[in-house]
């Protein structure tokens, strides 16, 4: 590690929660999720959702629903942060768009009930081996299509949830540490860690888009990271090389979330709190498909980002102070 670990500074957002109360509270959202989309009514909006809803008055006619019954059931999905209002038109979250795959699973697993359950059976029958029921598997399911279109795997790749923000820090080091070409980072956090490891993967020549949330103090930031690395020269002559370089650039912007792209093929993407905007958990992905999706959403939100110039506003004198070798 360069410098001194360290947990968030006190300034940014710090969720600290036992792994009992972090397991509970995704019951509860699981509750509600399950609960908002537990009536006809509710799925039927939720589908209508994907492709948009412009006119809520063409929505209800459509969908031969009441107001009434139309706009409880949307509030119900919008509280639970499966569907949002984005330039006037009702979409899926990104929540919403996992969900809506996952439903689109279970709907396809449905319709091959009958091979799903003779599967079943082969797999309570104790006179095959493994090999001849992986085969017989195979064969009984080759033309199931479990997922209308494409199979999740295909979509989403291999999915992992991190349900603390502890863990959330060691996977995004993880994938910051295997980066090799570019890391596009927009986040609403900072954590002494994640720095680290930007630092380590700047020596690499990795080249960094990072966008800041507009309610981060990055010059701030960036004096309490010096602070951490007072004992370390090097270290501290590679963060301002860092902040120097044409490889690494860095803005601010109004983030909903958090959510990183490395080498357009590994993914994170944080799943924040209805209402509060706080961070609850979040999903991680290695899937080309999804990575440049994101990276789609992050050049829009760079494209309307203001430029952030950390050198100027740190002051020279504390440079200076610091004795540190410009050059190397």
């Amino acid at each position: 590690m360069i410098g001194r670990k360290s947990s968030m500074a006190p300034s940014a957002p710090l969720i600290r929660v036992e792994k009992e109360d972090a397991q509970a509270e995704i019951f509860k959202q699981l509750e509600r999720i399950f609960s908002a989309g537990s009536s006809i009514d509710a799925l039927k909006i939720f589908c209508a959702t994907k492709d948009g809803i412009e006119s809520s008055t063409q929505a209800i006619k459509k969908l031969g629903l009441t107001q009434k019954r139309y706009y409880t059931n949307l509030k119900r999905l919008i509280d639970v942060g499966l569907v949002e209002k984005v330039d006037g038109k009702y979409v899926h979250t990104t929540l919403g768009k996992i969900v809506y795959k996952l439903m689109e699973a279970l709907k396809g697993a449905l319709d091959q009930k009958d091979k799903l359950e003779l599967v079943d059976r082969l797999l309570k029958a104790k006179s095959l081996s493994a090999e001849e029921t992986e085969e017989i598997m195979r064969a009984i399911l080759k033309d199931a299509n479990i997922i209308p279109g494409e199979r999740i795997t295909d979509i989403l790749g291999p999915v992992r949830m991190a349900d603390t923000w502890e863990k959330v820090v060691q996977d995004v080091v993880e994938y910051i540490d295997k980066a090799e070409e570019e890391i596009f980072f927009a986040s609403r956090y900072y954590d002494m860690q994640v720095m680290e490891a930007v630092l380590r993967a700047s020596q690499r020549q990795v080249k960094m888009y990072f966008l800041a949330d507009k309610e981060m103090k990055i010059p701030r930031i960036a004096r309490i990271f010096l602070s951490s690395l007072l004992t370390n020269r090097d270290a501290l002559s590679a963060f301002f090389n860092l902040l120097k370089s044409p490889r690494f650039k860095i803005k601010y912007a109004s983030l909903p979330y958090s959510f990183i792209v490395v080498d357009r093929e590994y993914s994170m993407v944080e799943v924040a709190t209805p209402l509060k905007k706080t961070f609850s958990l979040a999903f991680l992905f290695h899937s080309k498909k999804l990575s440049e999706r994101l990276l789609e959403s992050f050049m829009l939100l760079w494209e309307k980002g203001s430029e952030v110039n950390i050198l100027n506003r740190i002051s020279n004198q504390q440079e200076h102070s610091l004795d540190i070798d410009e050059g190397g």
